[in-house]
């Protein structure tokens, strides 16, 4: 089941960049995240009242509340830098960046879940850990490419790609964390409401919100999908993340081959081009993944 529901995390990852790249069109990035997470609180209460999930809120201790609360705090900052590089760039350079964030994750997991995530410490699959991340570094590279653009917009995309890959890296490590003890929807809520007010701060201190009457219908309509796809990918990866046993590489290395459908929606829906580096890049990159989800099996 946990294999079958980062899988649905996947697609809908995949869906989020997309519908969020079409949807900021003209839309304040800073304005589009807010509203987003708005839409994911709405996704989470509805599954906590189908679940029960808010029964174990009586469960909850120090320790859930500073690791959800960190948890959100990264995920808001990923997301402003995030939404912001998309707004700037092309998705097929900044969606590997940000799919980058892994290797820095799969080593946290090493190193505060070393028994889970190595087998108890199984030296072919350390091996096999390390050389997924080399094959998923080089494809980055790769798919990133050289050439530079000479326009100051051009290059602050890259700026906030790595900001957003940096913060990324520490929210799975922070919801694992996070979860332990409690249902796994009521702290996707918890942290999605932290997110919120987050996003909501930066909104209102930049006065982000002006020209809302502004945005169209199509606008609003791709926004709210991008949410509903967010709350999905959520929902599906953290329920999966916080099941017994298993590991929370393979979980997060699972939710990485989003990557694919991405690129591809980029390319058919935002006619995105695609160099033979990009493709080699991106082959590369699927290999890493694979390698680390066979390995953490």
């Amino acid at each position: 089941m946990w294999l079958a529901f980062s899988l649905f995390a996947a697609l809908c990852t995949s869906l989020t960049t997309i519908f969020a790249k079409i949807g900021i069109k003209n839309v304040n990035s800073n304005f589009a995240t807010c509203f987003r997470t708005l839409i994911v609180i709405f996704c989470s209460i509805v599954v906590c009242f189908l679940t029960n999930g808010f029964s174990s809120f009586k469960d909850l201790d120090i320790h859930n509340w500073v690791f959800l609360v960190l948890s959100g705090l990264a995920t808001g900052c990923s997301w402003l830098c995030y939404y912001k590089a998309i707004s700037l760039g092309n998705i097929n350079k900044i969606a590997p960046i940000d799919k980058s964030s892994f290797i820095l994750t799969s080593i946290l997991f090493m190193i505060f879940f070393f028994q889970d995530t190595t087998k108890n410490g199984d030296p072919l699959t350390i091996v096999m850990i390390i050389l997924s991340n080399i094959l998923m570094l080089i494809g980055t590279i790769l798919m990133i490419g050289k050439k530079e653009d000479t326009e100051e917009k051009s290059k602050k995309w890259l700026i906030y790609a790595i900001l957003s890959a940096v913060f990324a890296s520490l929210v799975s490590l922070f919801v694992k964390m996070g979860l332990k003890g409690i249902s796994s929807n009521l702290g996707t809520l918890i942290r999605t409401i932290i997110v919120f007010i987050f996003s909501s701060l930066i909104v209102i201190f930049r006065k982000d919100y002006q020209g809302v009457n502004k945005i169209n219908k199509t606008n609003w309509l791709f926004l709210i999908l991008s949410g509903l796809a967010t709350g999905g990918a959520w929902l599906f990866e953290y329920y999966s993340l916080n099941m017994v046993g298993v590991n929370p590489i393979a979980v997060n290395s699972i939710g990485k081959l989003s990557i694919l459908l991405t690129m591809l929606f980029s390319f058919i829906v935002l006619k995105e081009k695609f160099n033979k580096k990009s493709i080699i890049g991106l082959a590369t990159l699927t290999l890493g993944i694979v390698i680390i989800i066979i390995f953490s099996l």
